[in-house]
């Protein structure tokens, strides 16, 4: 597969709006513009103010009560927003995030929602994945989380929030949960100590291999890989392919494997002369490119040219020839 950008596309991509441009320069032209544009986008500023609401907002996270399984919410916000490249000052979001912290147990743990241990890392690392990259990497109660995080890993270098799978549980040494996997994984790859970590590659490996076994009925920890998966769908709140390579798109040896390539392969012949549209939506992010099906979007296919850039960068850094 030609990895290379497509000036075509990429002119395209600069012709939208504002935010789509700032992602564009700053992440696949490597320039360093100013967020200052996008920031006054009217769509972005609506996103901003609800995350400072009290019920769905980041101050909700506090009640329980919301849900990583519904988006328009604090979740999936400000996962969209630091997807942009945006930053908590940016966005006067410090505050919010510094209430979000409290809630932050002596172990280092977060429980985010009612009806979730702590050791939830599939839902509290959706989010803390975002206040990284939102400008917390280097925060040390950061740092606290993921080292609790790292003491909890499976024998096969996954993750399993199920009590039954750790030690002594009677699914002890089963395979690791996909789930599990990719959350983590997406909030340990906004580290770059930990992209070339070697102690994570069976957590892909398991990703790659259910992906190799789509059509067995062969279910770990009960995910499929079915027609919802193959969707191209943002934000991917489930286990979406979408979100699968763009996680495993930070780390080389991912990116290098042919479960990566083929499961890439497999979302580019989507394309429609290189232009890529939402298969699935969100009424909540309507009023964005890829909140509905009619026209192709932008955001998307930025998604994956980033995907692309990223494998192609891996391989000239370990001086292979694969991506041309």
């Amino acid at each position: 597969m030609d990895t290379r950008m497509n000036q075509e596309i990429i002119n395209w991509l600069l012709d939208g709006p504002v935010w789509v441009r700032f992602a564009v320069e700053s992440q696949l032209l490597d320039m360093n513009p100013t967020p200052r544009t996008a920031l006054q986008d009217e769509s972005i500023r609506t996103l901003i103010r609800r995350l400072k609401d009290e019920k769905i907002g980041i101050p909700g996270l506090k009640t329980g009560k919301v849900t990583w399984a519904d988006t328009g919410n604090a979740y999936w916000d400000l996962f969209f927003l630091t997807d942009i490249g945006l930053t908590a000052p940016g966005m006067d979001l410090e505050d919010e995030i510094e209430e979000f912290f409290q809630l932050q147990l002596p172990d280092g743990t977060f429980i985010t929602e009612d009806d979730h241990a702590a050791n939830y890392f599939c839902v509290s690392g959706i989010f803390l994945s975002s206040v990284a990259r939102a400008g917390y990497r280097n925060d040390a109660r950061m740092a606290e989380y993921v080292g609790f995080i790292l003491s909890t890993q499976q024998p096969d270098g996954g993750w399993h929030c199920g009590d039954d799978h750790t030690s002594g549980g009677k699914y002890k040494g089963s395979e690791s949960c996909p789930m599990d996997n990719l959350n983590i994984l997406q909030l340990l790859g906004q580290y770059d100590e930990y992209r070339n970590d070697a102690r994570f590659n069976g957590a892909f490996d398991l990703l790659f291999e259910h992906w190799r076994r789509r059509d067995e009925r062969w279910r770990p920890s009960d995910f499929g890989i079915g027609k919802r998966f193959k969707t191209l769908e943002y934000p991917a709140t489930k286990y979406g392919i979408l979100r699968v390579l763009d996680v495993a798109s930070l780390f080389p040896y991912a990116s290098a494997t042919n479960g990566f390539m083929d499961m890439l392969d497999f979302a580019c012949q989507k394309s429609v002369g290189g232009k890529f549209s939402a298969e699935s939506i969100h009424e909540a992010y309507s009023e964005f490119d890829f909140g509905q099906t009619k026209e192709p979007s932008r955001w998307i296919t930025f998604l994956i040219e980033r995907i692309k850039k990223r494998a192609a960068d891996s391989a000239a850094n370990a001086g292979g020839s694969e991506f041309g």
